[in-house]
Parts: structure tokens; C-alpha cells; sequence
């Protein structure tokens, strides 16, 4: 029995209305009936009166809120920590669902076989649908294994193997936004059995109208977690494998700059953000940043000094558009940054 094997846990912190939403898919799919665990990061607006009503609806409903908000990493971590079945789902609370073909996944999971069960369309480009295969198979297929499981809902998994260094190396990893990266990792050094939904059952919801970072921030935080990644020749991959589709330097600050007017985060140094953009646009390691940046400053600073304050200077005022200072106060405020 599918109620038997699965828990679904939601995560959640003050939408209401996107959680009410989420219960009203759930009620209508054939996971009802399975345990739902949300974990109620210390909502302050009505998130507890609607998990009270909806605790009416669902028979195996539980909430747990916590005393203080953890964050929504850390909130993850917690769910996985919770979960008690054989196969665990973790739900954000905003997701979008279609439940209209999903007999393939009930049945994956009653079987028992499969490590991971990935469940959504988002970031998969040209997979083969229904597929029984391997983290390692699918990795050397050319797929985008690591983005399309960075999705926290994309995969169902089995609970044991999330095991404790998982969690643990994830808690250090929360500040980079990937608290399940390790996972990940586990999943392709012990080749996990993968099957793969002949549909998308979820999708994200509100991610791309909730920006809240830069895609700077996003990028740097991304290679972060990717330098956790043994392999270096799927480290490499996995890094390319952005929305850069190939670390195109051009393509890159297009993005930069498009994503820059939709970020409400404007706290991240625009100098720091522009060197980033050097270390990712060219795949550099940071031993190889040091060496083809740091030293060459050392020994003939004035050169490689002038040539990046002038190309932060144009990218800052001619491609971003920003009010140049006063002539006399230029140099100073350059140096700043």
C-alpha cells in the first residue's frame, strides 16, 4: 500500500494561500491517503489555522511548528530527520502539481526497488521518460542529473539512505542553498537505481516571481556546493551545465544583467560579483583564481590593476548604467570596492 511506504513532508513559512493550495492538489491525488508531516517554520500569519482545518480533511495529517523560524535549508533537513516511512517526499509549500498519470510512480514505490524516483520535468532536457536506469547511466547520457535533482520536491527517495552524513555535511551546506547536495553526491558514488516518471508530477510554483538573491549570488553559491563534487570531470559538467549552457562569458552578463533588475537584494559587492563572473565564465578553480589573478597582482600590480578597475568601471557604468561620481572623487570610489 502506497500510504504504507510513503511520507510526504511540507515545508512551509508564511504562505497561507500557496499552502492551502498545495492540501487542495493533495487531496485530489492518490497520495492522500499517505502521511503528511508540514513542518511550520514559526508562521506569523495564518498558516496554523489553515493546517488546523485541513487537519479535518486529511486522517494522517501532523503538524509540527517550530518555536523559531530555522530557515527553509535547515527546515529541509528537519523533514528528512522526521520521516519515518520507507520513502520520503519533501513538498515546498508553493509547489504546482499534476497528478493525472502517476500509476508508474505508485507502483515504483510499492515495489520497493528504486533508490530515487524523480518526479518532475523541470531541468530535464530530452530524458527519456519511464526509464529504469542509474545515477552514473543517466550522468553519462549527457543529462543534467545534479540540476534537475537541486529541485528539492524532484525526487522521491529512499528515507535510509539520506543517512546522517548526509545531514550532516547538508547543515554546513545550508548557507549555499543545496542542504541535500550530498545526497546528491551519495546517490552517484554508490550509482544509485534511479527511475524516472513518465510525466512531471511537481513543478516549482512561485520561485521566479519571489527572487530574492542575484544571480551572482545564485552562481557562486551553485559552484560552492559543485566543489563538493569528487569527480572532477562531473564537477567541470556540473558547473557548465548552468543556464550559462556552456559558460559563455557574453551570455553570462546578459543573464547578470537581466537578473540584476528583477533581484531585490542589492547588498552584494558589485566588484566581488564582477570577479566572480571571471571565475565562473572560464570554469577557473580557485587555485587556478589565485594563480592567474592574486600573484600576477603581486609582482606587476599596476597592469593587471588598471586593466580590471577599468573593466569594472565599464561594465558598471556603460552595460549597468550606473551614476558616475564626480570626477575627482572617481579613483576613491573606485578603490572602495
Amino acid at each position: 500500500m502506497i500510504e504504507e511506504n510513503l511520507e510526504i513532508l511540507i515545508i512551509t513559512y508564511n504562505r497561507a494561500k500557496d499552502l492551502e493550495n498545495t492540501f487542495k492538489q493533495l487531496m485530489e491525488s492518490p497520495f492522500s491517503n499517505c502521511k503528511i508531516t508540514v513542518l511550520d517554520n514559526c508562521s506569523t500569519d495564518k498558516t496554523p489555522e489553515i493546517c488546523t482545518k485541513y487537519q479535518q480533511i486529511f486522517e494522517n495529517m501532523h503538524v509540527v511548528r517550530h518555536k523559531k523560524n530555522i530557515g527553509a535549508n535547515p527546515n529541509y533537513l528537519r523533514a528528512v530527520e522526521k520521516s519515518e516511512a520507507i520513502y520520503t517526499w519533501v513538498l515546498c509549500d508553493d509547489d504546482i502539481f499534476d497528478f493525472s498519470e502517476c500509476d508508474d510512480v505508485l507502483g515504483e514505490i510499492e515495489s520497493n526497488t528504486p533508490d530515487i524516483i524523480i518526479v518532475t520535468s523541470h531541468y530535464q532536457y530530452g530524458w527519456e521518460k519511464g526509464l529504469k536506469t542509474t545515477s552514473n547511466e543517466l550522468i553519462r547520457k549527457g543529462s543534467r542529473y545534479y540540476h534537475t535533482l537541486s529541485f528539492m520536491p524532484a525526487i522521491i527517495f529512499k528515507t535510509e539512505l539520506f543517512d546522517s552524513n548526509c545531514i550532516h555535511k547538508g547543515y554546513f551546506n545550508v548557507s549555499n542553498l543545496y542542504p541535500h547536495f550530498e545526497f546528491i553526491n551519495k546517490s552517484v558514488e554508490e550509482d544509485f537505481k534511479v527511475y524516472v516518471s513518465k510525466k512531471g508530477i511537481v513543478e516549482p510554483g512561485g520561485f521566479n516571481q519571489r527572487i530574492h538573491f542575484s544571480v551572482i549570488h545564485w552562481l557562486v553559491v551553485w559552484m560552492n556546493s559543485c566543489l563538493t563534487i569528487k569527480n572532477k570531470y562531473i564537477r567541470k559538467r556540473t558547473i557548465y551545465d548552468s543556464p550559462l549552457d556552456g559558460g559563455s562569458f557574453l551570455l553570462f552578463v546578459i543573464i547578470w544583467i537581466i537578473m540584476e533588475k528583477k533581484s531585490k537584494n542589492k547588498d552584494n559587492k558589485d566588484f566581488i560579483r564582477f570577479i566572480s563572473a571571471f571565475i565562473i565564465a572560464f570554469g577557473l578553480n580557485w587555485y587556478i583564481f589565485a594563480l592567474v589573478l592574486i600573484i600576477p597582482f603581486m609582482i606587476i600590480p599596476s597592469i593587471f590593476y588598471k586593466f580590471f578597475l577599468k573593466s569594472f568601471a565599464y561594465f558598471k557604468y556603460h552595460v549597468l548604467k550606473k551614476e558616475r561620481p564626480h570626477k575627482t572623487d572617481l579613483q576613491i570610489d573606485e578603490f572602495r570596492y
